[in-house]
């Protein structure tokens, strides 16, 4: 079966996991734990963080419908790398290490799906570390924002939906809440987002394509 949309990668694992449901902050598995279960998210998001100085938590991944995670662990038994919590009502397939390790050895379209689900975690993980680096917090802010929008509507007018707070969203930059607080104030002074409780509005998502790029 080719592995081009989330829907297939789910139809897969069903055969060797079990659907899970999750309301917004359950804990899947928590940084250090033994465990080896093996996770792919059919719907909602799953953001993946480890324990940074001074109690913060930093961001790490989001993995959305179709992404594996927790595969690492699986393979080289050596404890969780990160803390595994849904942002949202998600549902995952769920299933143990040794039967996704045989999983993916009798089924190779579910090994390219678990290697492409690694590449797209791996190249976001790189933009982040590059972007951190050399770009202001307002471009990361915008990008960030762009790729996490989803379409939404609010009293009829058609907009995207970011739904994540202003701590999520500064712990996934790698930056402060001061600093991320000020990013949204712009955004929202040129009114292309307004801000809500648990989430934002993007009026114009365009707009923040253009100020993503790259200075």
């Amino acid at each position: 079966m080719p592995i081009t949309t989330p829907t297939a990668v789910a139809a897969l694992l069903a055969d060797h996991g079990t659907r899970r449901a999750l309301d917004t902050g359950d804990v899947l598995f928590r940084e250090a734990d033994a465990s080896t279960r093996v996770y792919a998210c059919i719907s909602g998001r799953i953001r993946l963080v480890v324990a940074a100085a001074g109690g913060r938590e930093l961001v790490i991944a989001v993995c959305g419908p179709g992404d594996v995670f927790g595969d690492v662990t699986a393979l080289d038994h050596a404890g969780r790398s990160a803390t595994a919590v849904a942002m949202e009502p998600s549902a995952v397939w769920e299933l143990s290490g040794d039967a996704y390790l045989d999983a993916i050895v009798t089924e190779p379209a579910l090994a390219l799906a678990a290697l492409r689900s690694l590449a797209r975690q791996l190249r976001r993980a790189n933009a982040r570390i590059c972007a951190g680096e050399t770009e202001p917090v307002a471009t990361r802010t915008a990008r960030m924002l762009h790729e996490l929008a989803e379409p939404g509507s609010v009293a009829g007018e058609p907009t995207w939906v970011v739904s994540i707070t202003q701590t999520e969203l500064a712990d996934w930059l790698g930056t402060t809440r001061e600093s991320t607080a000020r990013a949204l104030a712009m955004l929202r002074a040129a009114g292309i987002i307004t801000t809500g409780r648990s989430r934002l509005l993007v009026h114009d998502r365009d707009a923040l394509a253009v100020l993503a790029r790259p200075t």
